[in-house]
């Protein structure tokens, strides 16, 4: 136990047909720190079914307000509906609530930047579900960039492909663009906007972009996107995202995935298939890295239920500690709104044919 040994009270608003809450439940639930969790279930949420999933589970309602405004709940998970998600963050910060929450977090980067400001303003912590930044592997290739190994990155490149839209029930709020915005952008290769951004501690500043709907399923958002990148350091990259995998969803939470992430620079590159997640290749002629050649490092992680395993743990617990002492989480709200401005930049350039920049 942590933070003065006083355990966390925690609540979660989740809407209909977020299969996210599933998976957060069980982390909490993984937690010794976390002694309640209190539910909030809004815009059709499945409420006795949530409810079930944790002995950890105290109350539930539908009544958001009442919610928002009990004093013992200190933290909040959110996994809204992304045309209702900003709304709902806006009342956490104005409750006074620190809180983390399912990307994107809204349907443009404007709406959920509004709510970033209004949280700064107030001191409340965010953080926001990029938890693939705390896999063993993507933590120590980052390292290692600080650290000098890859020099100055030249490029990046990232390609997800996951389960194709006919095993994802088609019919649900992710596939329409009035709940949705957008599709595999903002479900899934988010994740891989974020990590690049992560690696590199930097920021996207151009985006050319094509995107399109493949599936034969009759959806209202892109199935296929496919973005070529300049950071404002210079680097350059692409990213590679598409619901194109064929085959059945497995049991747990999430598609079959083909997945992979690579940094290049002028004295070393490194390589992470994420479809195996528990390995890293790594080769560097820098000084001090040269004599161990290409090398490779596989982790024997610890089994866990939790969303993202053990690492997904502690992801969770980083954030919940910050928002209890004051210091540096994991993510931010900030993240998510970048991830966000680059995502609707790659919607402009689909859309023009043109190069689209980010910022001043």
């Amino acid at each position: 136990m942590t933070t003065g040994e006083r355990p966390f009270i925690v609540g979660a608003i989740f809407s209909a047909q977020h299969g996210h809450i599933k998976g957060h439940l069980r982390t909490l639930n993984e937690l010794d720190e976390v002694s309640e969790i209190h539910l909030c279930a809004i815009e059709g949420g499945e409420l006795e079914e949530i409810s079930e999933l944790s002995s950890k589970v105290k109350s539930g309602t539908r009544n958001l307000d009442e919610f928002l405004a009990r004093d013992d709940i200190e933290f909040i998970v959110v996994t809204a509906r992304n045309d209702i998600s900003a709304d709902v963050l806006q009342k956490c910060v104005d409750a006074g609530k620190h809180f983390i929450f399912e990307k994107p977090g809204a349907m443009n980067a404007p709406e959920l930047r509004a709510v970033a400001e209004s949280a700064k303003a107030k001191g409340i912590t965010t953080g926001v579900a990029f938890q693939n930044r705390w896999t063993p592997s993507n933590k120590e290739v980052k390292q290692a960039r600080v650290d000098g190994a890859f020099g100055r990155v030249m490029t990046v490149e990232t390609r997800l492909a996951t389960s194709q839209v006919r095993f994802r029930r088609p019919d649900t709020w992710m596939f329409k663009k009035a709940t949705g915005g957008t599709g595999i952008l903002a479900w899934l290769g988010c994740h891989h906007i974020d990590m690049v951004c992560y690696l590199l501690d930097d920021k996207i500043v151009e985006v050319s972009a094509m995107l399109g709907t493949q599936s034969p399923e009759p959806i209202e958002v892109e199935d296929t996107a496919f973005l070529s990148v300049r950071f404002a350091g210079g680097a350059m990259g692409t990213i590679h995202s598409g619901y194109h995998l064929a085959g059945p969803m497995p049991a747990g939470m999430g598609g079959s995935n083909d997945s992979f992430i690579a940094v290049r620079g002028t004295s070393g590159y490194a390589r992470v298939d994420g479809t195996r997640g528990t390995s890293y290749g790594l080769y560097s002629d820098a000084p001090g890295w040269s004599s161990g050649g290409y090398r490779e490092k596989v982790f024997s992680l610890p089994e866990s239920p939790a969303y993202g395993g053990a690492a997904g743990e502690d992801f969770m617990l980083q954030h919940m500690e910050a928002s209890r002492t004051g210091g540096k989480a994991p993510t931010s709200i900030d993240d998510a709104v970048h991830v966000l401005e680059v995502i609707d930049a790659a919607v402009e350039s689909s859309a023009t044919g043109r190069l689209v920049k980010i910022g001043g």
